[in-house]
């Protein structure tokens, strides 16, 4: 067998010019690079079957084209960086083709390996092998005595299909010419398709002369994976059968059960990967029972004991998930499968994720894949699991609120309170932590060995968006009223979200006949007695924790009789009598009732956001909480349900005040920021309002929490700042077209507005009040422009205003003093001018002639034209004054009365004429052209700017005189 691999070439010669090259120089220069080549492969992107090579039987009993075994075309790498796919015999013996789907094998024949390959070898002899033949190789032989149908292959559905690549060195004799160019020892890599029964397969992976050790390795994790049980968790369901604290105990007892198959499908799993539990000699199995059943004493942990159990066999889990996701090697072992793949039993094709026994995978790089860490993972889990075990403790503290997770692995919820937290479980805890050095960056009950971080420390105190959980530790074994109110303590300071209830056991029954309950009462001398023996108690150290405690809870219990008490005097002694002895101050509700009204109570450790943390105890004799559970939704026991909805989240400080709606109607709604009320909410005609002006300034930008009868309920609120600036004004205008130029066409004004103030952050919306385009949300500027588009000679007053909105998206909209402008031109109207003086005489109604008509036409005093001869002739005597200047359209033998003049005002004539008007407007006036005199009278006139066919002006002007303004129409005397 002609391996690569085993021997690899790293160095090689460079040739120099007109050398004589050796085959020692030429084998080196090939094998370099080929050596780089393979190793490339199996090192840098994997080995085995990267895809396709399935493999079917067609059964001649279904198809006419049956008995033939099919392969598909496929990718592999064998470990000595052979490239493996199916081949065609080409053109020439060292030429192939691979452009094909798959590969029909119709015919066998018994084969003997003429490259001794170990690895299908036992004490050096072959186990039994037949080599599949295509139709092409069979036509192609000249012996076909030996070769059958594979419709003969006895248990054909067990036999193991593989590829092996026959290579050896064949070598030639020496060359008997000079030209020696053709010769040499040809490199022969034959790829053979080959069956072997699956029991000699066995036998070659158990006693074979080479072994196959990274198949049996990855085999070997696909079985654990097959054998090892299935194990979840069994659930702790309350009941309505649950009435004392024993009843309670039996049933998380019932939920551990049995851990004997669980503890072995561990052990086989430390047992796969070399782990030794350090158990000092201890059976893991008998620790696990040990560390589960609870011990005799004051505080019954039994529920953190079910906890335990559920955290191993999450962990365990993990693990067991992870086994199908090791198939990476780093330096896979050369001698595996250096010339071969395995590509299962012949069968049908495979189904997604079953399994194929007999069948190489694709084992990646580590450059290829993330799965490298799947292995360190699985044994940092498998380490993780002993030493959970080993760090299982029964502790006594104070009651604490942790923020954790609730769906995700338990590597990245905070760690339990019932472990000692030291450095060997903080190593296992997290791997990503644990694998970046931040292993003391985890989340725990107990901090003594965290980091010094302060939201290490106190996570409450920073933010907790991420966090859908909290664990609630501390509390067991504590009187309730106690653990209640620690707890309520907690809640009220930290701003969260859930409630907290208590549920009895028992609370007793009252028989018949019996008396009304008696007012109670305490003496004051007694109180002191209680106070002094609970003194001696801490000072001597008489009595264990428990004891003292619940003495605490009784004097407790009394010294709430001061509250709304009456005082009597009997004797000697001062006794305190509580007012109403019905009234409690805490109310339980008995756990048989709650069942019936709600469901859904699991023992999570803890409270969902917005959830309900619901405490078990036994009854009013035995106070202590005995385990925990919880609902995810908001309840109370046996009190009227509580809401707030607020038609937005947030609101910004100049908003109007907004309704809320109340659950109950009447319900009493308060306001608090990080714990401090704050008096925002109002009432109008029975509503409830929430005012953001009257959020104190320095509440604004937090978070508002909200209670309704003294709850807490989800419901936030945030109250933004509105943005300012110090002032707003209008500043410099300048008209466009000024009095000093008057060649300029334009009446506009342009106006620079000035704004000052901090700018940083904010954005601007200007509206002139002009009609023009609002661009919205604009880059703020101190000074900003704007073009105001005026009518020459007209008055316009705008309202112009700036709105200025910041980060939050809250608004201030500042209104400027009103703006005066008056356009300053009428150039821009007048482009040219035409005017058309006319007298019909039938138009004047028979009473009017016009005989001595001859005048100049001016315009603010401008004569039109240039010329004092007369450019309007109206003149019909027919003397020498008679133009004849007949309107258009009249015949030339016209002898009528008609006459019509027209002047053309050229545009730098009419920009002359208004120049000379202040205010837009131009004068016409006719004046007399003649010596003797001229009619006076009324001429028919109609003005039309350049060559507009509409006239601005159509009528007959008083006593021959017109003012008008070009631009607008309008006319004036």
């Amino acid at each position: 067998m002609n391996t690569k691999l085993n021997n690899i070439t790293t160095q090689y010669r460079k040739f120099n010019e007109n050398q004589a090259l050796t085959e020692g120089q030429l084998n080196e220069f090939i094998d370099y690079f080929e050596d780089q080549d393979r190793m490339s492969r199996t090192r840098l992107s994997g080995v085995g079957i990267a895809c396709g090579f399935q493999v079917a039987f067609v059964d001649p009993d279904i198809s006419q084209d049956g008995g033939a075994i099919v392969i598909t075309q496929g990718a592999g790498v064998t470990t000595d960086g052979d490239l493996i796919t199916l081949r065609r015999k080409g053109g020439t013996a060292s030429e192939v083709k691979i452009d094909f789907t798959g590969e029909r094998y119709t015919y066998y024949r018994e084969y003997k390996d003429v490259a001794g390959y170990d690895h299908f070898k036992i004490s050096d002899k072959q186990v039994p092998l037949l080599e599949l033949l295509t139709d092409a190789e069979y036509n192609a032989l000249k012996d076909k005595s030996s070769v059958k149908s594979t419709k003969e292959i006895a248990n054909l559905r067990d036999q193991v299909v593989f590829l092996y690549l026959e290579s050896y060195s064949n070598e030639e004799t020496p060359c008997q010419d000079a030209d020696c160019d053709n010769t040499g020892a040809e490199q022969v890599s034959d790829l053979k398709v080959l069956l072997a029964g699956s029991k000699s397969v066995e036998k070659l992976f158990s006693g074979g002369d080479a072994k196959d050790s990274l198949y049996r390795l990855h085999n070997r994790y696909q079985n654990l994976f097959d054998n090892l049980p299935a194990i979840e968790a069994k659930r702790v369901i309350l009941n309505s059968g649950i009435a004392t604290a024993g009843n309670l105990k039996t049933l998380f007892q019932d939920a551990i059960g049995e851990v004997t198959e669980f503890c072995n499908g561990f052990n086989a799993i430390a047992e796969t990967f070399n782990i030794s539990p350090d158990l000092r000699g201890e059976d893991l199995i008998k620790k696990i029972k040990s560390v589960l059943k609870p011990v005799a004493s004051n505080l019954e942990d039994y529920q953190y004991r079910y906890d335990l159990l559920k955290d191993l066999i999450d962990t365990y889990n993990e693990i067991k998930d992870l086994l199908l996701h090791l198939n990476a090697e780093c330096c896979p072992d050369i001698a595996s499968f250096p010339k071969h793949l395995m590509l299962g039993t012949v069968g049908p094709s495979q189904e997604l994720g079953a399994r194929t026994p007999y069948r190489h995978a694709f084992y990646h790089s580590p450059v290829t894949t993330n799965e490298d860490e799947n292995y360190e993972r699985v044994i940092m889990l498998a380490s993780r699991f002993v030493q959970k075990v080993k760090a299982f403790q029964s502790y006594r503290g104070p009651v604490k609120i942790t923020p954790s997770h609730l769906q995700v692995r338990l590597g990245d919820k905070a760690i339990p309170y019932y472990y000692n937290v030291d450095q060997p479980l903080l190593n296992k805890w997290n791997f990503e932590k644990a694998k970046t050095d931040r292993e003391t960056y985890n989340l725990s009950y107990h901090t003594g060995n965290l980091a010094a971080a302060d939201f290490i420390q106190n996570p409450l105190d920073y933010t907790i968006d991420d966090n859908d959980f909290y664990r609630i530790e501390g509390h067991l074994g504590l009187p309730y009223k106690t653990a209640l109110q620690n707890i309520n303590d907690l809640k009220t300071k930290y701003g969260l979200a859930f409630d907290a209830i208590a549920l009895v056991l028992d609370k007793g029954t009252k028989t018949e006949g019996e008396p009304p309950r008696k007012e109670e009462t305490v003496s004051i001398d007694d109180l002191r007695k209680q106070l002094s023996a609970i003194s001696g108690d801490i000072s001597n150290r008489k009595n264990d924790s428990d004891s003292t405690l619940l003495t605490i809870s009784r004097l407790d219990e009394k010294l709430r009789l001061l509250n709304k008490a009456e005082f009597s005097k009997e004797g000697e002694g001062v006794t305190v009598v509580k007012q109403d002895p019905k009234k409690e101050d805490v109310v339980s509700e008995l756990l048989k009732e709650f069942l019936e009204r709600k469901s859904g109570l699991e023992h999570m450790a803890g409270v969902e956001p917005g959830g309900t943390f619901v405490l078990i105890y036994a009854s009013e004799a035995d106070n202590r909480v005995l385990a925990d559970f919880s609902l995810p939704y908001l309840c109370c026991s046996k009190k009227e349900p509580v809401s707030l909805i607020l038609p937005n989240g947030k609101l910004c400080q100049k908003d109007a005040p907004v309704a809320m709606t109340v659950i109950p109607a009447n319900g009493e709604v308060k306001a608090f920021v990080n714990g401090v009320q704050i008096a925002a909410v109002t009432q109008s005609a029975g509503q409830s309002y929430f005012d953001p002006g009257l959020v104190p300034a320095n509440a604004l930008e937090q978070t508002v929490m909200f209670t309704v009868n003294g709850d807490a309920v989800d419901t936030q609120m945030t109250v933004n700042k509105n943005p300012e600036i110090t002032s707003v004004t209008s500043g410099t205008v300048t008209y466009e077209a000024p009095t000093t130029n008057p060649n300029t066409t334009n009446p506009d004004a342009k106006v620079e507005f000035d704004v000052a103030g901090d700018l940083a952050g904010l954005l601007f919306t200007w509206n002139f009040d002009d009609g023009s385009q609002i661009i919205q949300n604009e880059t703020p500027t101190h000074k900003k422009t704007h073009i105001y588009k005026l009518i020459a000679g007209q008055e316009d007053t705008f309202n112009p205003t700036l709105t200025v909105t910041n980060r939050n998206g809250c608004s201030t909209v500042y209104k400027l003093k009103p703006l005066t402008l008056v356009g300053q031109s009428t150039i821009a109207c007048l482009t040219g001018m035409r005017i058309l003086i006319q007298y019909i005489h039938a138009k004047e109604n028979g009473n009017h002639t016009c005989n001595a008509a001859v005048f100049n036409l001016k315009g603010n005093g401008l004569t039109i034209g240039g010329s004092s001869n007369g450019n309007v002739s109206l003149n019909n005597a027919g003397g020498p004054d008679d133009r004849k200047n007949f309107p258009k359209g009249y015949p030339s033998n016209y002898t009528g009365y008609d006459r019509a003049s027209e002047i053309i005002i050229s545009q730098d004539e009419a920009q002359q004429i208004a120049a000379l008007s202040p205010d837009g407007f131009i004068s016409f006036s006719l004046e007399c052209a003649l010596q003797r005199g001229c009619h006076t009278g009324v001429a028919w006139t109609q003005i039309f700017l350049a060559d507009s066919q509409v006239p601005i002006y159509d009528d007959y002007p008083q006593n021959n005189f017109l003012s008008i303004n070009p631009c607008t129409g309008e006319t004036r005397k």
